[in-house]
């Protein structure tokens, strides 16, 4: 959700810049969230791209905007946390949880997996083409019509350990290395990335 008025760009990038860790350059999408919501402000004022006929491309604020949602009684809520998710840590996935009002939800935290725990969450270490947890997860929850007591939760006992092993293939692709950690750069391995693995 974006801040509203927008902060200005010294502001902006001094957030981006006091970060840790950041999944993009957030900040430079001002100048087209400030075309498209025509949002009159001294912010947007600067970059001069809101000054045409058309009506703005953006929702307009509701009576659920920034609300905490509440579950029904014949519904349902499944999260998953990814414990190394950086762009969403477990803090965040719990405090969601806690705020969620009803009984009827259960968040389930894969410990050593990343961000996306329903497509990181890889049932045979190494193997990106592998199944995942989180999509059995979400498939039994689906098939069961969302009742978190019948939830098949077997595939987390399954799970492989930790493992700081990197695949040769990310090693020779990204790095072009075959010891990641005491490997010599060399110029003849392959750069070409792996095919199904989301990079």
């Amino acid at each position: 959700m974006w801040e509203k008025p927008t902060p200005d760009q010294q502001e902006m990038t001094a957030r981006f810049m006091g970060s840790r860790i950041s999944t993009g350059l957030a900040y430079q999408a001002k100048p087209p969230y400030c075309a498209f919501s025509k949002e009159k402000s001294d912010s947007c004022e600067e970059f001069e791209v809101g000054n045409y006929a058309a009506k703005g491309i953006i929702y307009e604020r509701d009576q659920y905007w920034n609300k905490t949602a509440t579950i029904s009684n014949n519904t349902s809520d499944l999260m998953c946390s990814g414990g190394l998710d950086t762009q969403t840590p477990p803090y965040v996935a719990e405090s969601i949880f806690r705020a969620l009002e009803g009984d009827n939800k259960e968040l389930v935290s894969f410990d050593y997996i990343p961000h996306s725990s329903l497509g990181s969450s890889f049932m045979v270490d190494g193997d990106q083409e592998s199944s995942t947890c989180g999509i059995k997860l979400l498939a039994s929850y689906i098939m069961d019509d969302g009742d978190l007591k019948r939830l098949n939760r077997t595939c987390l006992d399954e799970m492989p350990p930790f493992s700081l092993t990197i695949p040769l293939e990310l090693m020779h692709s990204f790095m072009r290395t075959d010891d990641t950690y005491d490997g010599i750069y060399k110029t003849s391995l392959s750069i070409e990335r792996p095919q199904g693995m989301g990079y």
